[in-house]
């Protein structure tokens, strides 16, 4: 018995279905793409166009907040009018924004073109994420999936630098056509592959209410929008290691400052893809709530280890990232399992579109982690990130033991 309820049987992947592997593969092709040209955006602004940092800054910031804000209503109209024909508007404007970024030649231009490109991540990222849990019925199945999922699109984040590399360096522009293509293809596998005509039963919409009454049900789930203030206060902490850290390490006058920062990004790429599955397999009897405060426990360790790192130490910057990673392996998958078991069946898409709005930690972090470090220094930084760790950690524990009053989906649970 104890056998047949374990994550990791091959039955659960025979049973995973057309759309699903629609969904699994496309997130891999789009997200290499994606991550093959995205990091030459900052390089070809400065060195083709002189945008300043501010410029530049400004542009991800509102990006990350166009995202936050439409979520919900994007995840509204997958319900509505199901979730393929939200997905193939999120990867024709995907096509546009990337195609136009690299036939632009203003900086006005990249300020609307990068704002598209916000706008079409939640249009497609969270009815895909709802695809898993309308076609597998059993919760294990769908775990195993967003964290198959999730594995996938790591994937394509450390493979798709390499690739951007070693084809363009020169010219990253051409990145940009690339993605732009690849988005259109995965448009078109989504018609195909999604909602076939004769292997999916359309459900039955009569239960969902209008859009206003949709936000009251979601923002009177108690549990849910607790999770929700504490996944944008994890997202806040964790964009420190991409933005601030970077800063940080700059400032601090270490030899080859650039080489560290890509050995911490390497450390953080292959934690993920080797301990994504092995941690899962240690935890996978460990409840969902405390599975994801253990991780959180990880994350809160990685800050005080940046307190306590000289600012010369490259081994203890690389220790600090890996706890901060590793973290990460254990939380990050937790919380899409956690809002497909949250979400009732006929709200999926809108829940997974209301996620949306853990990006505007995305959006924070760098900003308020710049002028801390400016104005303060990194240590009041990472202090602050462990004082947010800690809120986190108790949002989590408040959740867990609230009571819950929402009508949920009952699944098997084998």
């Amino acid at each position: 018995m104890e056998k047949e309820q374990s994550l990791f049987q091959w039955e659960r992947v025979k049973r995973f279905n057309f759309s699903v592997w629609t969904v699994l593969i496309g997130v891999l092709i789009a997200r290499t793409s994606f991550f093959m040209a995205w990091p030459f955006l900052i390089v070809f602004l400065y060195q083709d166009y002189a945008a300043s940092a501010i410029e530049v800054g400004s542009m991800l910031a509102l990006s990350a907040l166009t995202g936050s804000a439409t979520g919900l209503y994007s995840g509204y109209l997958s319900d509505k009018f199901g979730r393929k024909w939200i997905m193939v508007a999120g990867c024709l404007i995907a096509f546009v924004a990337y195609v136009g970024i690299a036939n632009a030649n203003q900086v006005w231009h990249f300020y609307v073109l990068i704002l598209m490109a916000g706008f079409m991540r939640p249009l497609i990222d969270g009815p895909a994420k709802a695809v898993i849990g309308d076609s597998l019925s059993d919760l294990k199945d769908r775990e195993l999936a967003l964290n198959i999922r999730y594995f996938l699109l790591n994937i394509g984040a450390a493979v798709g630098p390499l690739l951007g590399v070693t084809l363009a360096l020169a010219n990253p522009q051409m990145l940009f056509l690339i993605t732009g293509i690849t988005h259109l293809v995965y448009g078109g596998w989504i018609l195909f592959g999604i909602e076939r005509k004769g292997r999916y039963t359309k459900p039955d919409r009569s239960m969902l209410p209008n859009f206003r009454q949709t936000v009251k049900e979601i923002s009177g789930d108690r549990i849910f929008v607790l999770l929700l203030f504490a996944n944008l206060l994890l997202m806040f902490v964790y964009a420190q290691l991409e933005s601030s850290v970077p800063q940080v390490i700059v400032r601090s006058g270490i030899e080859d400052a650039a080489k560290l920062i890509a050995l911490l990004m390497m450390v953080n790429a292959v934690t993920i893809v080797l301990f994504q599955f092995p941690m899962l397999k240690l935890m996978e009897k460990v409840p969902l709530f405390a599975r994801t405060r253990i991780g959180m426990i990880l994350i809160a360790a990685g800050q005080l280890a940046f307190i306590v790192t000289p600012s010369q130490s490259a081994i203890g910057w690389g220790v600090a990232c890996f706890i901060v990673s590793l973290g990460e392996v254990i939380t990050f998958p937790t919380l899409n399992v956690q809002i497909d078991r949250l979400a009732p069946a006929h709200l999926r898409g809108s829940y997974f579109g209301a996620t949306a709005l853990y990006s505007l930690g995305f959006a924070i972090g760098p900003a308020l982690g710049g002028v801390v470090v400016e104005w303060f220094g990194a240590e009041w930084l990472f202090g602050l990130c462990f004082i947010v760790s800690l809120a986190m950690i108790w949002l989590y524990w408040i959740a867990q033991h609230t009571e819950d009053v929402v009508e949920r989906e009952t699944v098997n649970q084998t």
